[in-house]
């Protein structure tokens, strides 16, 4: 007897389209209906940009013949926008700091984050950062941290809070998913009651209470409070995200490694958390973009982030009628960077799917 294929039959590119958005008249109606409002929407965001938008440097006079945005408000406030009040003769600093890290960051994409390379050179990125912004630990002039504004503040704080607050959460995850009953209890009760407050109440804490209850002595920086508690806000969430992972992997593993004489430290770092971690990169992912536009919540405790130095710069009353260009360069920018961070989440779900046999 013939054997008989029971595949269906492959549908070409038209036909594809039509099964699934043309199959009837109500899905007919809302497909054209969400076509044209989207061809609309975009061809209006095109004439105000691009179309009838005043290029090129300018007063704010020039743009009053145009009807479209007035890029020169960019072209004037560019240096307000991306480095807020830092010294504009030490304006390489930040720029030679900030492009120091996404040097390191790429790389270390590239090679797909080797645990003992990617601490290094963490280390190294965050402390060519601290010290070109500062400048002391160079020789150069030093720079208060009250001047630290713009892309040097959302390099510092989103970026090594997140680098900060994930082994932490590795730790909180394993305490409560493998330590004792009460540690296990305690990073529980940490994780809930973290993820229970807002991450504004924390911030609020970290600037104004908290100097309540140290020393007169001691001093203080409101930016390394802002590292702190952001690094303890991202931590209870990276947690989460382990733990699932965790509770992911077999029990066959971990009793495969015992069963050759390993001990617990060595299963868990050789053998369940590359299996682990792999199974939670959507929740990282989710958790590193998170954290990335949380930044922009600094500026309610007074620190200048790129929204602050934006608002800065809109504040002269010449260029008080074009935030909404600051804005959407603003939005672009966030836009491209948490993009590309999906876009790299993704080939990592891509890479690690072969041997861990996820999504075949």
């Amino acid at each position: 007897m013939e054997e008989v294929s029971m595949a269906p039959p492959s549908l070409g590119r038209w036909q594809t389209v039509r099964a699934q958005f043309f199959q009837n008249r109500t899905a007919t109606f809302w497909t054209v209906l969400f076509g044209v409002s989207a061809a609309y929407s975009l061809f209006l965001l095109l004439d105000w940009s691009i179309f009838s938008a005043k290029w090129g440097p300018g007063t704010p006079a020039a743009c009053a013949d145009y009807s479209g945005a007035c890029w020169a408000f960019i072209w004037e406030k560019w240096s307000v926008i991306l480095l807020g009040s830092f010294p504009r003769d030490q304006m390489w600093r930040p720029f030679a700091g900030v492009g120091l890290v996404l040097a390191v960051l790429f790389l270390l994409a590239r090679l797909r984050w080797p645990a003992r390379l990617s601490t290094c050179l963490l280390i190294f990125a965050f402390a060519a950062l601290f010290s070109l912004l500062d400048g002391r630990p160079l020789g150069l002039e030093q720079v208060n941290m009250v001047r630290w504004h713009g892309i040097a503040v959302v390099t510092f704080l989103g970026v090594f809070s997140l680098v900060a607050a994930f082994p932490l959460g590795i730790l909180l995850a394993l305490a409560r998913v493998d330590g004792p009953p009460v540690l296990s209890w305690c990073a529980a009760g940490y994780i809930e009651v973290i993820r229970s407050i807002p991450l504004v109440m924390l911030l609020f804490f970290g600037i104004f209470v908290l100097p309540l209850l140290l020393p007169a002595s001691m001093s203080y920086e409101p930016l390394l409070a802002t590292l702190l508690a952001l690094i303890l806000f991202h931590a209870a969430y990276f947690a989460e995200g382990v733990r699932g992972g965790l509770q992911a992997v077999p029990d066959g593993q971990r009793e495969a490694g015992e069963s050759l004489g390993l001990g617990y430290v060595t299963v868990i770092r050789k053998i369940v958390l590359p299996q682990a971690l792999s199974v939670s990169i959507p929740a990282m992912t989710n958790t590193i973009i998170g954290g990335l536009k949380d930044t922009s919540l600094v500026a309610i405790v007074g620190i200048f982030d790129l929204l602050a130095t934006t608002r800065m710069a809109y504040s002269d009353p010449e260029w008080q009628r074009f935030a909404y260009e600051g804005l959407f360069v603003l939005g672009v920018l966030y836009l491209v960077v948490c993009t590309a961070i999906s876009h790299h989440s993704r080939v990592m779900e891509q890479h690690v799917a072969g041997w861990l046999t996820i999504g075949k």
